[in-house]
This record gives C-alpha cells, structure tokens and sequence, in this order.
C-alpha cells in the first residue's frame, strides 16, 4: 500500500466521513490520506461484521473457522492502512526530531476513532430495535459520545504538539508474524 501525500486532515471531517461511511458505504472516490482513512474504516467495518459472524450462538464450527481466518486477513490490513496513514502523515508534518515521542501514533488514534464510530452506530441500531435490551443500550450512547469527543480532542491536541514541536510520533510499524514459525495462526514470539 503505497503512502498517499496530502494535507494533514480536520479531525472533525474525518469523524464525519467515518458517520456517513457506516450509514452509506458507497462513497465517491477521496485522495491522499483522507482515502487512506477511509479504505481502514471500512475494513474495520468488515472486521466488526466478521467478528459479529463469529459470535453468533448459531453459528457452527465452520462458520467460525471461516470468520476467523477472515478476521486475521482484515486485522493484517488494517495493520497495512495504519502504516500507510502514518507514513502519509510524517511525509507532510515537518517533526522536531528532539522532542519527546508520542505513545500513539496517529493513525493508531484514527483507527480507535474508527472503531468507535462503528460502534456507536451499532448501539444507535440496538436502541431502536425492539427488545428488552434497547433500554440498556440506549443508556450506554452518552458514554460512547463522551468517549468520542475525549478521543478527538486528544488527536487534536497530539497533531497541534507535533506541529509545535512539543511531540514527536514514530510511524507504526506492526511486524506482525500471523502463521509464522511455531505459530498456530498468533503473533510468533520467543518464550
């Protein structure tokens, strides 16, 4: 995946393509990173519905198994789309290479604010479905909202720190070994 240059984007226009994304999955064509961004929330939604797909109490051993190896395919590319959003970004942000580095870098934010989005929109659907756990799930939307706006200021905050020269992010690399050496399907690791 190639990193796409561009224009660092509004954290408050990313939001709203995620929102309009879960609601109309078939957009017109984006550019640069905003395209990036919006090629890992939809494959952060597909991830969501595979996951759902493996949850299912009905769902045989088969289906499992299916769902699964296709939840390692999405996390694999996801992991691809956040390296490509951060290269993107450190190829437009002009970094203080002394300042003390971030713990997360922004495409990591991105990405969690992805999942939170779907999420949401997944809790709005099972408020208004009928059933006696609406009521619960409705009352968890203030919550959820309240996480969204704390996570957008802090991805806010972390871009004006990089660009004052406060913070400094390091691209995210996963190396990640799924079906690796003396791996069943995890990360390989040495004990």
């Amino acid at each position: 995946m190639a990193a796409a240059s561009t224009s660092v984007p509004v954290v408050t226009d990313v939001i709203a393509e995620f929102r309009r994304a879960v609601r109309e999955p078939l957009q017109p064509a984006q550019h640069g990173v905003l395209e990036l961004l919006l090629g890992l929330h939809h494959n952060n939604a597909l991830q969501w519905d595979r996951e759902d797909a493996a949850r299912r109490d009905n769902a045989d051993d088969r289906a499992v198994a299916d769902a699964k190896r296709d939840i390692d395919a999405l996390n694999t590319k996801r992991h691809e789309y956040v390296e490509a959003i951060d290269a993107a970004l450190a190829a437009v942000i002009d970094q203080s290479p002394s300042a003390p580095p971030t713990t997360e870098s922004p495409a990591m934010v991105f990405d969690r604010l992805s999942v939170l989005v779907i999420r949401i929109a997944s809790t709005e659907d099972a408020a208004r479905a009928d059933g006696v756990d609406r009521v619960l799930y409705a009352a968890r939307l203030p919550v959820l909202h309240e996480q969204l706006e704390f996570l957008q200021a802090a991805l806010e905050a972390l871009f004006d720190d990089v660009r004052t020269g406060r913070k400094r992010f390091v691209p995210y690399r996963s190396l990640k070994l799924y079906g690796g050496p003396g791996s069943s399907g995890g990360d390989s690791h040495p004990d």
